[in-house]
């Protein structure tokens, strides 16, 4: 609400998005900040970072918070975009999308709302019965704690039982 003027609508804020991509095969997180238009299209920004799979807890908690913090509203160009346009594809240097789509496992973090203090984690479990997991963690915790967080929902994607 506006203090100054009541009536007067405040523009909706949209939580925060980074999507990892991690291969232990290729010893590989692959960090994607996003951008957000104004219809709630989600989209990679082109700047990707990349850290080696085995990096230090304490480095991979400190890249999510930084890399959470590059969401930024921005309208897509190009909606007419294809596979070779995805930045974290071609960060990868995979030949086909099939390949990628294989060797690395994705776990998305989103702001819960709008003041992003809470973290959700998803991680995509590749079920055939669209089963994920999901997990939450403040915004606001240590860089370590959000990097165990995110390796542990990791392993439980390599080595999941159902």
């Amino acid at each position: 609400m506006n203090l100054l003027n009541p009536l007067k609508k405040e523009k909706k804020k949209f939580p925060k998005m980074v999507v990892l991509y991690l291969s232990s095969e290729l010893n590989k997180i692959l960090i994607a900040p996003q951008y957000v238009d104004e219809s709630w299209i989600r989209f990679e920004q082109e700047e990707i970072e990349i850290l080696d799979f085995n990096c230090s807890n304490e480095l991979l908690g400190e890249s999510i918070k930084k890399n959470f913090d590059k969401f930024a509203e921005k309208n897509m160009a190009d909606k007419k975009r294809t596979s070779k346009d995805w930045p974290a594809y071609q960060a990868s240097n995979l030949k086909s999308m099939k390949e990628f789509e294989k060797k690395y496992y994705r776990i998305s973090i989103n702001g819960s709302n709008e003041t992003n203090a809470t973290m959700v984690f998803e991680a995509d479990m590749k079920s055939e019965n669209n089963i994920d997991l999901t997990s939450s963690i403040s915004a606001y915790a240590q860089n370590e704690k959000l990097g165990i967080l995110t390796k542990e929902l990791n392993e439980i994607q390599l080595y999941r039982k159902f």
